[in-house]
Order: C-alpha cells, then structure tokens, then sequence
C-alpha cells in the first residue's frame, strides 16, 4: 500500500502581474540535479509564441569550429519585451527554499562528474548524418553557466528525417531537445539522451524520438537506437517529449506524449532491457486516462485547449525505495505512481493543478512540470500555475511552484 502526504508548496518564482496567456511568461518547468546534489529548477521566460526574425543570432564562440545560434533579441530589437528564453533556480534544502533566478540558455541539468550540464532546446544541420548544438555546462553546481560549442551528434545518414529551416537565417535545424529531462547515466558510465527528429513526406508531417550516447563526457553523441521507428504510426502525427528512467531492476522507461492521435490523445511508453538498444512496442499507459478532443464547436483560446496539445511533458522520477513517480499534464497537471517499480501500472492519481472543464478548456497551468528525487521516499514537483493569486499572494501573477512528496510503502 502506498502512502501519500504532501507539504505546502513553496513559491519559486513569479512574474510580474497579471498576464494573457499569448504573454504568460514563468512557466514550462522542469527539475534537474547539480553535481553537489542541489535541485535546479528550469523555466521559460519568454511566452509560447513565435520569436522575430533575427532573435536569433549566429555566434562564433572562441576556439569553436562551428557556429552556436543564441537567443540574442535585443542585437536586432532593442526594446524587445523578453530577452531571455530560460532561467534556473537553485535549492540547497531539499526545495524549501530558492535562490534569484538567473536567465541561462539551457534546460534539464544533469550532473555529469564535477560538471552540471543542460541542453539548448535545438541542434543544427551540419551535413547528412550530422547534427551540432551548444550545451551549457556549471563548473559550481549551477551557480553559474557557460557554452559548450561543437557538440556533435552523429546518426546514419540515411535516416529519414527532415532538417527544417530555423528561424536564424541559413541555419537548419535537424534535432529537437524537449522540455522533459532525458538525459541520463547509463549502467556502463556513458551519457544517454534522446533527441526529437521530424519527418515530412508529401502533405504528412510526424515526429519520432531518437536515443544517443556519448562516451566522452557529453562532447559528442551517437546514434543507438529508434524506439518507436522512424515511419508514421497508423492513428497520430508521431511520438514528442520523450522522457528517460533507470528502473530499479536495470530497465530503461520512457514515457512520450502522443501528436494529434485521434479518436483519444493518449500518454504512451515503451521500454529496454538492454540499455536502449531495443525496445517493446509503446503501449498506452496503464492507468492513464486518454483525453477526449474537444467538439468542434467555437472555443475562446485564451489558453491551452483540448483543440490544441494535450497529454503533453511527462516527467519521472524513480525513489531509492522503488517507486516510480509520473507527472504529466494538459487538461490539468496530475501525478500517478508505479508502487512495485516496474511502471507496468500508474496509481493513485493526484491532481496537483486541477482541470477546468471537459471540453475546450483553458488550463490554470502550461502543464509542462518536472519531477526529481530529493531522499528515499520523497520526491519534487516544479509547477506552474497561471495568474495565480491566494489571500497571502493576492496580486495575480504566473507563478512556478517547488512541492515536496512523500510516497511511503506500508
């Protein structure tokens, strides 16, 4: 039997004021680890919309052979209204309490050695079969970041997916880096992670996860492995927003986000018995309701609506003691566990952040959470939720959110 307590949830950050969602900025969230052990929380700064031309920017790091592509709106827009696109948070205590926010380029901290190292949200068009993006790496757990150019990620180049023209001039994006933390140990030391990749034939689009390795510290990357193939499933546009965990007898889970799967849009995972080289067949999630679309009838969008994405950004997290905790959101964000550790069942589900309405609702939250570890039987979530306001926060404002867990067996 699994036993659940929960504290009051701790403020984060907040933005400033109230915000419509086409400006909501203090949300997108996710949870990741320093290499001392501290909790580092990630989130967006800028609203889910599209950047102008030329907010991205071509830059030559020293020493680098190729070009790093950095958000740098104010070269060309002076008065832009979000010059940053991520910021970190830092706890000491186990997520009681947390320090300023400091805008960075990265996301999904990972401790790798005396290194804390986070990835940019793309990777660039080198050549076919080739791929380079920009890491940040903190030499002080997350206190502080810097660039790592020339990360090169290598696959077959024949694999059949489509490099997009970005939204820097004369780049071409060929990877996509999620918002869900992927990037994990594997058992002999090296540094697994997935990266998203598109493919496009005629008037079709769809998406499919790729998992690679590196050997050398996160320097480079190669392919391993298609986890759900390459070649557009039956009934949806693809798999996106794959995330990655160790379960307690070796196993590799990850847990992605369906595109457009239609009569339901549902949470789905597959998983490896030999550290990502093959994997089952992806299967729903058991215990994870699928969520109906909303009718097609007019719907006010001041939100994220069941016309648009929904089931979207799981996260895990694996407890010493064996559970496994899920987060996932979209309409709401909800927790589930797997009390055995297997994650062949989700249990005792718990709305964090509660949905609104059945059909063409606004969510109070992006939904986009993440989830760590803090001790044997606990565990972190960082939330947001939008233009949030209580009788001791009563100026509404987008505000992210540390809840510390407990899930016992008794």
């Amino acid at each position: 039997m699994l036993a659940l307590e929960f504290e009051d949830p701790v403020v984060i950050a907040r933005a400033t004021g109230p915000l419509q969602p086409q400006e909501a900025t203090h949300h997108y969230c996710n949870a990741g680890r320093g290499a001392d052990g501290s909790i580092i929380a990630h989130m967006t700064l800028h609203p889910d919309r599209a950047r102008p031309p030329g907010a991205r920017v071509p830059v030559q790091l020293p020493g680098a052979a190729h070009t790093s592509y950095l958000f740098r709106p104010h070269q060309m827009h002076p008065d832009y209204q979000w010059p940053h696109e991520y910021a970190t948070s830092r706890s000491v205590d186990g997520g009681r309490t947390w320090s300023q926010l400091q805008p960075t380029e990265g996301h999904n901290a990972v401790p790798l050695g005396d290194l804390t190292l986070a990835q940019q949200h793309r990777a660039w068009l080198v050549e076919p079969g080739l791929a380079v993006t920009c890491l940040v790496e903190s030499g002080d757990h997350g206190a502080s970041w810097r660039e790592r150019p020339d990360v090169l990620f290598r696959y077959p180049p024949d694999l059949p997916l489509t490099p997009r023209q970005d939204d820097v001039s004369g780049s071409v994006m060929a990877l996509n880096f999620e918002n869900c933390n992927t990037m994990q140990i594997a058992t002999d030391g090296s540094l697994i992670t997935f990266a998203t990749a598109v493919r496009q034939e005629g008037d079709l689009t769809w998406w499919f996860p790729i998992l690679f390795r590196s050997v050398d510290g996160g320097f480079s990357f190669d392919f391993v492995s298609l986890p759900c193939g390459a070649d557009k499933p039956d009934d949806s546009h693809g798999y996106t927003e794959p995330t990655l965990a160790r379960l307690p007898n070796g196993d590799l889970l990850t847990v992605f986000r369906v595109e457009y799967h239609t009569p339901m849009r549902a949470m789905m995972q597959c998983r490896s018995s030999d550290d990502g080289l093959t994997w089952t067949r992806p299967e729903v999630c058991p215990g994870v309701p699928p969520v109906f679309p909303a009718r097609k009838i007019p719907v006010v969008n001041t939100g994220k609506t069941h016309l648009n994405a929904v089931a979207v950004s799981p996260d895990l997290a694996v407890l010493p003691n064996g559970v496994i905790v899920l987060t996932y959101g979209r309409p709401g964000q909800y927790l589930a566990f797997s009390e055995d550790g297997s994650g062949a069942a989700w249990h005792d589900r718990v709305a964090v952040v509660a949905e609104h309405s059945l059909f063409g609702v606004n969510d109070a939250s992006s939904a986009m959470a993440g989830v760590t570890a803090i001790s044997d039987d606990e565990f972190l979530l960082v939330y947001d939720v939008r233009n949030y306001q209580s009788s001791t926060l009563p100026d509404p404002a987008n505000t992210v959110f540390a809840l510390r867990g407990r899930a016992a067996i008794r």
